[in-house]
């Protein structure tokens, strides 16, 4: 019988040869002739070949830089592989293996000029991702040194010892998540976006604030503005409220369209339930008490579960079955009036050929509004939420962790972050303060709709990111199904859903999960509130 190698043992072996082989090729300062000529004064990295193509360039003393001297302080070690495996929702892989914009090599080709370090990139769906992840960690597999997640997923991973603690290589290597002038929208963000329990074990690479898209010119049309007025008593315009937003959707179902493309199918629904639920008090509608009691039976929250369903009758009569991207094609092919959803849906569907002509039948139609809520008092509280969210993590099973982080801190920061989430082959989204005065973000995602984003980050509350998160939502989730198509009442729903909550809390042991939810709480939820 031959001596049987792993694929783990063969990377680390050839790792090894490499340093033997090509000790040029591994000095912390070298960068061949050819890429050297295309970098801007100063600086040791990045993309060449494309006008401000400058602007996602970098040296040693940049967090990208940093990250690329540590990875050939690794290789002249031997610490550092020939290949990472990378387990990535398919949608975005795009984002790493296209080029953009013309005249751009790809993502992916930088990082392995200047590595020698390939990356491999395996997809999954979004509704399958968690799944693949956690048979990984409990069968012990390892066939990932880079997972990928929703956000919200993390404390349930944290909980499996099945990724890694990143505050050592966080602490060495600085990466920009929480620098004030080009990180995350706030230091209470940054630590929603990349921390759990205080400690970084997850790197965002996705802003999923969930924002509203509209067809300016039906709201515009006059005739339209007219019939409107004359019904409900207010001008057709961008709705304040959710009790506007329901007319309009009234409105435009009767005339024969997807009043709504809000989303209410298993999964991808509960993000338009939650929009719903947190703007329903004044300051914010919590999803338990102090006491870590839920909040889904009581009045607002049978009231959310009630305004949920009945909204379902101006929606497309598939849309229990339908995903974002039936959605999207709703609105791109201008059957669908409005939606609130990831941020990228205009940068797919509000856009032009190379030839100038329009590439969907919504293209140069569509405009976006700030949040509905509600009003009490004189205080106008809109309210989203960040629901779904890529983040990746690296696994406890990598032998290679440290050099799994630094591809994920290169990839993450404001500089190579901002060209690749403008780049319109995936659905990573911007977020960053970098990302937003991005020319080629504004180009892709459109300035009018950048700012509306930005504004509605400040507006957007944290959905359940604790450990039991999973069975949380798809509690829930299950309950409304069941109210959506009738089987019972909104009441019902929420009564049983409390039920189930109740029961996980008790199951993960009532002091830590109250410690858990005292501390969501009062973590980076919103505090900003729109006055008359």
């Amino acid at each position: 019988m031959g001596i049987r190698i792993t694929r783990r043992q063969a990377l680390k072996t050839g790792a090894a040869g490499l340093v033997l082989t090509s000790p040029i090729g591994i000095a912390p300062k070298y960068i061949r002739p050819a890429r050297a000529a295309g970098l801007a004064p100063g600086m040791t990295g990045g993309p060449t070949g494309f006008p401000g193509a400058e602007r996602y360039q970098y040296n040693e003393d940049m967090p990208e830089g940093r990250a690329i001297e540590g990875i050939k302080k690794l290789k002249a070690e031997g610490k550092a592989p020939e290949k990472l495996s990378f387990l990535l929702f398919s949608g975005a892989i795009g984002q790493f293996t296209k080029p953009f914009p013309e005249g751009a090599p790809t993502v992916h080709d930088v990082w392995k000029e200047e590595t020698g370090i390939e990356v491999e990139f395996s997809g999954s769906g979004e509704v399958e991702m968690v799944t693949k992840v956690l048979q990984d960690i409990t069968t012990q597999a390892g066939v990932y040194d880079i997972y990928s997640a929703l956000w919200s997923n993390v404390g349930d991973l944290v909980a499996t010892g099945g990724i890694v603690n990143l505050d050592p290589y966080v602490e060495q290597y600085k990466p920009d998540w929480n620098d004030p002038e080009r990180g995350a929208p706030t230091a209470e963000i940054a630590d929603l976006l990349y921390k759990y329990a205080g400690s970084y074990y997850t790197i965002s690479f996705d802003g999923d604030f969930q924002t509203w898209v509209y067809r300016k010119d039906l709201f515009e049309d006059p005739e339209n503005v007219k019939e409107f007025s004359d019904r409900y008593g207010w001008e057709l315009g961008k709705p304040q409220t959710w009790e506007h937003a329901d007319n309009i959707a009234e409105f435009f179902a009767e005339k024969g369209m997807n009043g709504t493309v809000n989303l209410f199918s298993p999964f991808w629904g509960l993000g338009t339930y939650f929009m719903r639920y947190v703007g329903q008090d004044n300051p914010n509608f919590q999803y338990f008490d102090d006491d870590g009691n839920p909040l889904l039976e009581t009045e607002l929250g049978i009231k959310t579960a009630e305004e949920h369903v009945r909204s379902r009758q101006w929606a497309n009569k598939d849309a229990l079955s339908w995903t974002w991207s039936e959605a999207y094609g709703s609105m791109a092919q201008g059957t669908g009036v409005m939606m609130s959803t990831y941020t990228n849906l205009r940068k797919f569907n509000d856009r032009m050929n190379a030839d100038g002509t329009p590439a969907t039948p919504a293209s140069g139609k569509l405009g976006s509004f700030l949040p509905v809520g509600n009003w009490f008092g004189d205080d106008l509280i809109r309210r989203s939420v960040l629901y779904l969210n890529i983040n990746a993590e690296v696994s406890a099973q990598s032998e290679y962790p440290e050099a799994a982080y630094l591809f994920l801190q290169w990839a993450s920061c404001s500089r190579i972050f901002s060209w690749m989430s403008g780049n319109p082959a995936g659905y990573f989204d911007p977020f960053q303060k970098a990302n937003f005065d991005d020319p080629l973000v504004q180009q892709t995602y459109h300035k009018d709709h950048v700012e509306v984003i930005q504004e509605t980050i400040k507006r957007s509350a944290p959905t359940i990111n604790f450990a039991g998160q999973s069975a949380f939502d798809n509690g829930l989730d299950e309950e409304l199904q069941r109210a959506l198509i009738g089987d019972i009442t909104p009441e019902e729903a929420m009564k049983n859903a409390s039920k189930k909550w109740r029961k996980i809390i008790k199951k993960k042991g009532e002091d830590k999960m109250i410690e858990a939810i005292r501390a969501s709480n009062k973590a980076a939820w919103p505090t900003i509130v729109d006055k008359a």
